[in-house]
């Protein structure tokens, strides 16, 4: 019988710390209430937390794990014993956590994930380095020995025996983790945060004094900004220009912070392919290793903003079926690389897609009739925009609606010429916008399901729209949803995803 392992012998200083972390906002609460309420015996309510701290601990001194010929075998419990098996084949994920104690260790916090329910397998806290290694060779072998077995692998084909390869795909420099996070801006949710905090204490008083040129709360502020807007009092010619600076200021030091944040979490970014796997690691303190098996992955996502376009880059992701501990869902979007050069665009694509030349794709228009529909769709908003300002404001708010009328013909003309769509081989592509631009790739193996849909708009236009659901389409995905199409396009292209559909064995 193989050896059981255990987890590291200092696994229980990280159980403890993980739940003095989960208690230690609600004990100060309780602390601080029995303080201030003068009964000092509020203050022992905290010992019925130690009950959980020693079930905790005996969880994680009973937990034990092998590895046998197909399987990963875990028990845990002393009294009440569990035992889990986990074939090798069904394992999806291996993927690690490191903070700086766990580096400072060389240890490593591991999750297991077969994609069955919305909690993995096991999480394993803490491992080795060296065990997470030697768990990641075993499953890689297990997983090319039920291939050959199965017949899934090409003829003649050997089980792996040695640990695979590891290929560097796409390495980011600092140079290229600035710009991510100079594109991305997502230093908004710092200065979201740290704005809440000031606005609350109300240290923003004094800037919009400044600003205004007139004592103001912070918290009144757009109250009082839309009474002046309604009453025609607008500020003077020198405050709009300090506040267009301090707006600008702002929008830069988003910029700044976005930087910094990206260049922390994405050090020393990796992606890079073992066997049937592609693995990232990143992080600069908290070190993260994920793994994304090939055959998981149902969509491919590319995405270019306007800055991706001024800087010749773009940003991939992938939709992948697994566990993400999200309600009732067993899908996950991932980011695949948060930028790369649109030189290397096609080589990385390659490995994701390797029988998919989505550069060289052949793509067809939407109906040009399309315009029309999403121009009336847009005056509609426009129109709806513009009335509450005419009825509270003067006469003159009219201009806008002619603004926004042309907004609407420009908005629906770009949006209606930027979709497009192909079906090739192996795959069916999708791209839409103009401004922020995405295009989708799902494969013929990965489509469960193919809509041929039709709005009572589109019935009195003989138009019809086709959606390609997947086994991996979040909430969030830009999915393959083609509209504005001839109702006879749609037909032959409903018949055709659907027949290849058929034809092709799903494959998760």
């Amino acid at each position: 019988m193989p050896s059981e392992r255990r987890l590291h012998p200092l696994s229980f200083v990280f159980v403890i710390g993980g739940q003095i972390r989960q208690l230690v906002v609600p004990g100060l609460v309780v602390l601080i209430g029995a303080g201030s309420a003068g009964l000092d015996w509020q203050g022992w309510v905290m010992l019925f937390v130690v009950p959980y701290a020693i079930v905790a601990l005996l969880g994680t001194l009973s937990f034990r794990y092998r590895f046998d010929a197909g399987e990963l075998v875990i028990t845990r419990g002393f009294v009440f014993r569990n035992e889990r098996h986990v074939p090798y084949g069904r394992i999806q994920n291996i993927d690690a956590v490191q903070h700086v104690l766990h580096r400072l260790l060389r240890v490593v916090d591991v999750r297991v994930e077969t994609g069955g329910g919305d909690e993995p397998e096991a999480r394993m806290r803490v491992l080795p380095i060296a065990a997470l290694e030697e768990m990641r060779e075993r499953v890689l072998a297990g997983r090319a020995a039920r291939a050959v077995q199965s017949g899934d692998s090409p003829a003649g084909a050997v089980a792996q025996t040695v640990a695979p390869q590891r290929r560097a795909l796409l390495t980011l420099g600092p140079r290229e983790l600035l710009l991510a996070g100079f594109i991305d801006s997502k230093g908004l949710i710092i200065v979201g945060a740290a704005f809440g905090l000031l606005w609350e204490l109300g240290l923003f008083d004094s800037t919009v004094n400044v600003l205004l040129g007139e004592q103001v709360s912070s918290r009144g502020v757009i109250r009082q900004a839309v009474g002046a807007l309604v009453g025609g009092r607008l500020p003077s010619i020198g405050r709009m220009a300090v506040m267009v600076l301090a707006f600008a200021a702002f929008v830069g030091a988003i910029r700044v912070l976005s930087m910094i944040w990206s260049l922390i979490r994405l050090w020393g970014f990796q992606l890079y392919r073992v066997a049937d796997d592609l693995g990232t690691e990143f992080g600069l303190f908290t070190r993260v290793m994920a793994t994304i098996p090939l055959r998981r992955i149902q969509t491919v996502t590319v995405r270019e903003t306007p800055l991706h376009r001024v800087f010749r880059t773009a940003a991939i992701r992938v939709d992948s079926a697994g566990s993400d501990g999200a309600e009732g869902g067993a899908a996950r979007r991932e980011s695949l690389a948060p930028i790369v050069r649109r030189a290397d665009l096609q080589r990385v694509l390659g490995e994701v897609l390797p029988d998919v030349d989505v550069l060289a794709a052949a793509w067809s228009p939407v109906d040009p009739r399309g315009f029309w529909r999403a121009f009336r769709s847009s005056l509609v908003l426009a129109v709806l925009l513009t009335l509450p300002f005419i009825a509270m404001l003067r006469w003159w708010t009219l201009a806008w609606l002619a603004v926004l009328v042309g907004w609407a013909w420009v908005h629906a003309r770009l949006y209606v010429k930027h979709l497009a769509w192909a079906v090739g081989d192996q795959a069916v592509l999708f791209r839409s916008g103009y401004l922020w631009r995405e295009l989708t790739v799902a494969r013929f193996n990965k489509i469960q399901a193919v809509t041929l849909g039709e709005s009572p708009f589109d019935r009195r236009a003989r138009m019809a729209s086709v959606r390609v659901d997947t086994a991996g389409a979040a909430n969030a995905s830009h999915r393959v949803d083609i509209p504005y199409l001839a109702r006879h396009v749609a037909d032959g292209l409903y018949r055709r995803l659907a027949g290849e559909a058929a034809r092709t064995a799903f494959r998760w």
